[in-house]
């Protein structure tokens, strides 16, 4: 036997392994091979702030891992280069469904203007996945859709407490009006592109806003609402989005992120752990980047004043009215910390027997990853790994 060959078979081997990058793809519990965790994955369930199961799905990119929930819509993502999320993780999720009167008429939403809300654990989703491939069969595009369907059956007992209910703040812990929205129509359908993605918003009049979703590093969440039980013609909805800048288990003890809202003349810092919530409502009006429809708030390392991650929103949807005619119509963002996760609520005008679109997104900053060990290191750790790796196989060869 050529012993020789053989090492050279193991090293090269060994070094395309570790050159390789991850392709996008996604996969689930349902996959026939996944066993519900990933390599080096902590214990979502002892995660500070929220509850978790172990069950859900995956999308990967060179660049980011996305993490999104089976039980309801809400999404873990973090750099590959960082793989179990230790230094940053963010986190974005769907909490609650609200109809509200706009009191104060700055058509945003607060607490206190509250008429119905409900969590969205309270509900069942299905989870799907799939991708799109262009006409010479290379894929495009991953995605994966939440679908709202009838009550948790399983967990509505008498006190009406659900799932996810833990990831709103008491002050939105009102669960009385879950069978109100029974009926609603809600959709969550996150798409990530392997280029970037121009978009149009745009209706029967010719309204049109352009926008671009950055391939493989940001998800782009359409957020579709129909069939809602409006109390009256002026009452309008809102979607409140719990956030969390600071997942990673390296920030336990104290904060390795903070947020910073992007506004027209002052940007707001902070950190989700903070509280300005009140019985009242204490819900800031988010204003929009001067000259831009565009609204963002960054999740920044606090170490580097680095931004890493962000959510972003445009400040217009579409209402597809019945018969046909589709108007743009204007999105009204308020965020307040809780204590527990920074609230952004996306407010929507009230949109009769139709139905209204809306898209925000998540995604993190390329080139701004965590430097979770350098190059030489890597270099050391893999020769290590092969010279260990030939040793055993030396060991074995001699045995023979």
């Amino acid at each position: 036997m050529n012993y020789n060959a053989l090492i050279l078979t193991a090293v090269l081997s060994l070094l395309v392994l570790g050159l390789t990058t991850l392709p996008a793809s996604a996969h689930g519990p349902d996959d026939e091979n996944f066993d519900g965790m990933m390599p080096g994955m902590p214990d979502m369930g002892h995660m500070p702030g929220y509850e978790m199961e172990h069950d859900g799905v995956w999308i990967n990119t060179d660049v980011i891992t996305i993490m999104a929930m089976e039980e309801m819509p809400a999404f873990n993502f973090w750099y590959n280069s960082d793989p179990n999320g230790s230094m940053a993780r963010f986190m974005a999720a769907y909490t609650m469904i609200a109809e509200f009167e706009d009191t104060n008429g700055d058509d945003a939403y607060q607490f206190n203007e509250t008429l119905y809300a409900a969590p969205l654990g309270a509900y069942e989703w299905t989870l799907q996945t799939g991708s799109v491939e262009d006409q010479d069969g290379v894929t495009t595009e991953v995605w994966l859709k939440y679908t709202k369907s009838g009550i948790h059956e399983d967990d509505h007992d008498d006190d009406h407490m659900m799932h996810g209910i833990d990831m709103m703040s008491p002050m939105y812990g009102d669960v009385s009006d879950i069978d109100r929205f029974e009926n609603v129509t809600l959709q969550f359908w996150a798409h990530i592109y392997f280029d970037d993605y121009n978009g149009t918003v745009s209706d029967s009049e010719g309204t049109s806003t352009n926008y671009t979703i950055a391939g493989g590093t940001e998800l782009k969440i359409d957020i579709e609402i129909g069939n809602f039980p409006f109390s009256n013609e002026y009452s309008k909805v809102a979607i409140q989005t719990m956030l969390n800048e600071n997942m990673g288990l390296g920030s336990m003890i104290q904060p390795s992120h903070m947020f910073m809202t992007h506004e027209g003349f002052l940007n707001i810092f902070g950190n989700s752990l903070m509280d300005w919530s009140t019985e009242f409502g204490n819900e800031t009006r988010f204003d929009n980047v001067m000259g831009t429809h565009m609204q963002q708030i960054d999740f920044i390392d606090v170490a580097s004043g680095t931004t890493q991650g962000y959510y972003k929103w445009l400040d217009q949807a579409i209402i597809n009215w019945v018969g046909g005619e589709s108007e743009v119509v204007n999105v009204t963002a308020s965020y307040v910390p809780t204590g527990m996760g920074l609230s952004v609520f996306l407010a929507y005008p009230n949109f009769g027997n139709g139905s209204i679109l809306h898209d925000p997104s998540i995604g993190l900053i390329e080139d701004a990853g965590p430097l979770t060990i350098s190059p030489v290191s890597t270099l050391v750790l893999g020769s290590i790994v092969v010279f260990a790796v030939l040793a055993l196989a030396v060991v074995a060869i001699r045995r023979r």
